[in-house]
């Protein structure tokens, strides 16, 4: 276990006036779609400006919220690009508008329960610049617990495999799937994919965008915890069941293959031996990941075998 410890810190960290390799700080977006969630929102807007980092936008939606979440973003206005408080229809709208607003070349969405390390701007920038093949990134899948407690799933996948992706097996109860809190992405890519979420969709937008974002480019792992998923008893997804196989039925229209076929599959690769003519006569599938070299003090990327 970690603490967590930004939302008690009051001094911003300095940056450089340009980055390691002369570059400018690229822009990062961040969109924070809100509605009646005063008991964490502060720690989730502190999470974001009090990294400091000198080339944030950072937008706040509300969906018109009737505790104290107003007066929570009045508090940080001058650091927030830009807020509004209306109605809407729902948490994917809110993404879209804010998106909408946006300008940065890496983006990303915060719900208003979740936070980021202290360091995960500076972190992705660095990461998006020296590897220029970078258009999608992700981090350990972690939870922060009540007492502000940072669980990471150790035991979770940390190598995405595009075609497996693309296909449906980097879902639930199968290689398992990136944690939104944890994903960046770039905006040529999110242009690539029509620039929005699915406004149809008010639970795994997040997991739709992913798949179509697979059908064009890998998602690569790197090796630190970037963002944090509050556990808590008013979650949605805590809230609404058998929201998986709610999923499966939304998401047809993007050709996976049956969920028959990819538990199938699965099973396949988990026999040694068939594993081995699998991998050897039909597909290999593998991924990315960034690693720290403690030694050369840099990112390195190696590739990794899912099986």
């Amino acid at each position: 276990m970690l603490w967590y410890w930004l939302i008690d810190r009051n001094a911003k960290p300095a940056f450089d006036a340009l980055m390691e390799d002369g570059s400018p700080w690229p822009k990062i977006s961040v969109v924070t779609p809100s509605y009646n969630q005063g008991k964490f929102i502060e720690d989730t807007i502190r999470s974001v400006v009090m990294q400091g980092y000198p080339n944030l936008e950072y937008i706040i939606i509300d969906g018109g919220s009737t505790d104290n979440t107003v007066d929570i973003i009045k508090k940080y206005s001058n650091e927030i690009t830009y807020w509004v408080s209306e109605k809407d229809n729902g948490q994917t709208q809110a993404i879209n508008k804010g998106f909408e607003k946006s300008t940065g070349t890496i983006l990303a969405y915060l719900n208003s329960d979740d936070v980021y390390q202290p360091y995960t701007f500076r972190t992705v920038a660095g990461l998006f610049s020296k590897f220029k093949e970078i258009n999608w990134l992700t981090g350990y899948k972690t939870h922060l617990n009540d007492g502000h407690l940072v669980s990471p799933t150790w035991n979770e996948t940390v190598a995405y495999d595009q075609k497996f992706y693309r296909k449906g097996l980097h879902l639930h109860n199968l290689l398992g799937w990136n944690q939104q809190p944890s994903t960046f992405w770039s905006r040529e890519l999110f242009n690539r994919v029509g620039g929005k979420f699915n406004e149809s969709i008010n639970l795994n937008m997040d997991i739709n965008l992913w798949i179509r974002f697979s059908e064009y480019e890998r998602l690569y792992f790197v090796s630190t915890i970037l963002g944090l998923m509050r556990k808590h008893p008013e979650q949605k997804s805590q809230r609404i069941q058998n929201t998986w196989e709610l999923f499966e039925r939304e998401q047809k229209y993007l050709n996976l293959y049956p969920l028959f076929f990819r538990k199938l599959i699965m099973t396949a690769y988990q026999i040694p031996g068939l594993r081995f003519l699998l991998k050897r006569m039909v597909y290999d599938p593998v991924g990315k990941i960034i690693v720290w070299d403690h030694d050369r003090g840099q990112w390195i990327m190696r590739t990794k075998n899912l099986f």
